[in-house]
């Protein structure tokens, strides 16, 4: 077929029309390769382009044929709108000649409105695959230098353990909408006028992500938020006045945003990441706000780590001189500082942290922050039934539970599914297996539900409170249901 003219895209087509390949499977035989040889230049090209510096080469020619043929039944491998760009890259054509039907009536929203955006910027077939280094760089800071120019590291840049494939989405979509908006909006790095009402737009995007992270989860979003704090970051570098300061602001909720979203990811490395961005952004915009914010944002991250002496000294600097922060800042500094108490077994000062809190909770008119403090009924208590689970005080983080869990809206899935496995806990401890072995169900249900590693990692405590029953049948009877969050847990899709 090559030797009368045929392209590899007109050899895809071809085989999938004779043999009834799947598209992805197609396009991998139409350059002549097994499933072995095609993981090979899958790990390859993620070396070269820096996705995989470790080299761990994860791509394996199973994991490679349970994305060609997904969405069969049983197929867990689902393609990303990462995955899917990556090997158009490997097999030099464009993302959507990767996809059928089939595909598009089984992805996500999120991936489907992500491939719909590429079209705008995909490259034509046949033309040579884009070199990585001269990509625009995200909003982080130096890794090294090239050519002279010092190279920034991306915000979104491969942290922690998990594999690059997944860890695509935390590379701001290279591939897809990340870099053709920032060259369109901010051309080669020369200086230009940014328009202001690009902040408000940013502005309301980072709302509807807010919302978007309830309904989703974390694994949706990721990529589209990198993605964005990229061209944000450019854009402040851009802006002149106050464009670039109200710019910077923006930027420092959205940078703050995407740290939490690795957290519920399970990449608290990715996370600090982020934290640094959204602490040098809020500096530049010079709202005293702004940097509490962020350092209470780095305080949680902290707070997930065990670090009590890092959550306190972070919660305490974003309060100095706290008649000067918005009565959500503070309480945003206050409740995360009765975590930091927790962490040390101090429940008075949780009790005095949260009861301040509680008081300015009704002086917040307007979440500005994106502190949740508004958004989440109870927000002060659920603190502290999770203080008091920390603690130990099974009891009480009982009762608060009791009245949290049963007031949650239908959009609060992914808070229920953590909660639910904090209450599981405390019921375990007051001896009641059989009670945390129901709640440990709904947490294991709605953690599988939405992908979040937060509720993952409190069902590891709940195995662990449950160890006196491990022997005995509602012993065998929990690990039945925490087996869907465990098996296959290193490749579980990110996003």
């Amino acid at each position: 077929m090559r030797a009368v003219g045929m392209s590899h895209d007109e050899i895809a087509i071809e085989f999938a029309r004779r043999y009834q390949l799947r598209p992805r499977a197609a396009h991998r035989v139409a350059h002549g390769w097994t499933q072995m040889q095609a993981a090979n230049h899958i790990n390859a090209y993620a070396a070269r382009a820096g996705l995989d510096p470790q080299g761990t080469a994860p791509m394996t020619a199973p994991r490679l044929s349970e994305l060609e043929n997904w969405p069969l039944p049983n197929n867990r491998r689902r393609p990303t709108a990462q995955i899917l760009a990556l090997l158009a890259e490997v097999y030099d054509t464009s993302i959507h000649n990767l996809i059928d039907l089939d595909d598009r009536e089984h992805l996500t929203p999120a991936d489907t409105l992500l491939i719909d955006t590429a079209r705008r910027g995909h490259r034509s077939p046949g033309s040579p695959p884009a070199d990585p280094s001269s990509r625009q760089a995200g909003p982080g800071f130096e890794s090294g230098h090239r050519g002279g120019a010092p190279k920034r590291r991306r915000l979104d840049a491969t942290a922690g353990n998990i594999e690059w494939v997944d860890a695509l989405g935390r590379r701001g979509f290279t591939f897809l909408a990340g870099s053709a908006v920032v060259a369109g909006l901010v051309g080669t790095g020369r200086a230009r006028h940014v328009d202001p009402a690009l902040v408000s737009y940013f502005d309301s995007q980072l709302k509807g992500h807010y919302h978007a992270d309830m309904l989703l989860g974390s694994g949706a979003l990721i990529g589209t938020v990198a993605s964005q704090c990229e061209i944000i970051a450019q854009l402040v570098d851009s802006a002149d006045g106050s464009t670039r300061q109200r710019m910077a602001k923006v930027g420092s909720s959205f940078a703050a945003f995407a740290a939490w979203l690795w957290l519920d990811a399970g990449d608290p490395a990715a996370a600090m990441r982020c934290h640094d961005a959204a602490l040098e952004l809020a500096h530049r915009c010079g709202e005293r706000d702004a940097v509490a914010c962020a350092l209470v944002d780095r305080a949680m991250a902290f707070t997930d780590l065990g670090n009590a002496a890092a959550v306190i000294d972070l919660c305490q600097a974003a309060l100095v001189d706290a008649r000067r922060l918005s009565p959500e800042v503070q309480v945003f500094a206050l409740q995360q500082q009765a975590h930091g108490a927790s962490l040390r077994g101090d429940r008075r000062q949780v009790d005095l942290l949260l009861d301040q809190a509680g008081r300015l909770v009704d002086h917040v008119d307007v979440e500005e922050w994106g502190t949740a403090c508004r958004r989440t009924d109870g927000y002060v208590e659920v603190q502290r039934a999770t203080c008091y689970g920390r603690l130990g005080l099974a009891d009480d983080a009982d009762r608060l539970w009791q009245q949290i869990i049963p007031s949650a809206p239908p959009s609060a899935r992914r808070d229920v599914g953590v909660w639910s496995a904090r209450h599981a806990v405390a019921a375990a401890r007051q001896g009641e297996p059989e009670r945390a072995l129901e709640l440990a169900r709904q947490a294991s249900a709605l953690a599988v539900e939405t992908g979040s590693a937060r509720a993952r990692r409190e069902l590891d405590t709940v195995a662990a409170a449950m160890a006196p029953w491990r022997a005995h049948p509602v012993g065998q009877d929990l690990a039945d249901v925490l087996t869907p969050i465990t098996i296959d847990e290193p490749g579980r899709d990110h996003g």
